[in-house]
């Protein structure tokens, strides 16, 4: 992840104004070239996301401008300008928890009770590189880990006890805890969409849930819990169920595998730290409010997703802000006000 110091600075056009001098061509060139360079800041802004969430999403540039207005839940920003210029990209899109931290990170300060809630920010069109242990590194050196990211997701989470039992190596292939022992403390996700699997084969099946570099070290079981590949990972994935026709593999981590327990059996869930499950090759369909529904009806929300994430937090206030609608376009709680509520996140439309 790659960020730039949020710096207020007046603008080129405006010092220019202030100097008297240039036509009116030279301003209506400037204008059409200043405007031609906006829409091209937003089409880079808004590639950090998923192309249904654009419409209700605003733009800020990295001098504060409001390049798109949007009353959506997130806020996009461009490529910073040292990295474009130096034809870089890593535009990023961030809801209110993840602002909240930016600006805190910005000012060196802790985010303390500014981030009082679970912050998904979105990063699809990947990043120029980052420092997995320094914040504020601005390029590799011998010992600090620098990491150029895929496209990928990054989750904030109030408290860092949460982030226990996520690695903090990226060469895990999956989720792993950035700037550890931090303020800044977050859980990058990669989200690299592998190929669809061949049919009847149960393994490649399993795998096609979770991102393309987690494959060598995921567990794969069946439905009977029956091991098909051997993991040291810390994913365990499974195939479609027998009972579906379709496609709906997943892979878990430990909370939710304890998550799908309880659930399976309708008991009560005891989840103590974040959980990230995968299910890129989508799913076949659940209602949004019934954890039990067996298909659709006239009244259940029935929903069939794309590629998402699914996560869960121990405390359910930790979802305040977050939609119930799928329409939204972005992160959304299914299942909300029962034990079994959770966060699905679409990565791909």
């Amino acid at each position: 992840m790659s960020y730039q110091r949020m710096v207020w600075a007046p603008s080129l056009a405006l010092a220019l104004a202030l100097t008297g001098c240039g036509s009116k061509t030279g301003e209506a060139d400037a204008a059409a070239a200043a405007a031609a360079s906006n829409e091209a800041k937003i089409a880079d802004a808004l590639s950090a996301m998923l192309p249904s969430m654009a419409a209700s999403s605003k733009v800020m540039d990295w001098d504060g401008t409001i390049l798109k207005q949007g009353d959506g839940p997130y806020t996009c920003m461009p490529t910073p300008p040292h990295q474009a210029k130096a034809g870089l990209k890593s535009p990023m899109c961030m809801d209110a928890p993840w602002l909240a931290w930016a600006q805190a990170w910005n000012k060196h300060e802790t985010p303390g009770s500014s981030v009082s809630a679970l912050g998904v920010s979105y990063m699809l069109a990947g990043d120029s590189g980052a420092s997995n242990t320094d914040p504020y590194a601005v390029a590799a050196t011998a010992d600090n880990e620098w990491v150029v990211e895929g496209p990928h997701l990054m989750i904030l989470v109030p408290d860092p006890a949460l982030l226990e039992g996520i690695p903090t190596d990226p060469a895990n292939g999956g989720p792993y805890v950035m700037w550890k022992g931090t303020p800044y403390a977050h859980v990058m996700v990669p989200v690299n969409i592998p190929p669809r699997a061949a049919a009847g084969d149960a393994i490649a099946d399993a795998l096609s849930a979770g991102n393309a570099a987690m494959a060598a070290h995921a567990k794969v079981v069946d439905w009977d819990m029956k091991t098909l590949k051997e993991g040291a990972g810390p994913y365990t994935c499974m195939p479609t169920p027998p009972m579906l026709k379709g496609t709906a593999p997943m892979c878990m981590d430990a909370p939710w595998m304890g998550w799908a327990h309880a659930w399976m059996s309708k008991g009560a869930v005891d989840t103590k730290a974040l959980g990230i499950s995968y299910m890129l090759a989508g799913d076949e369909g659940a209602s949004n409010i019934d954890p039990f529904a067996e298909g659709p009806t006239d009244d259940n929300e029935w929903v069939v997703e794309g590629p998402h994430l699914m996560l869960i937090v121990p405390d359910p206030a930790l979802l305040e802000g977050i939609p119930t609608d799928p329409a939204t376009g972005g992160p959304y709680v299914m299942w909300k006000g029962t034990p079994y509520q959770h966060v699905m996140v679409p990565v791909a439309d």
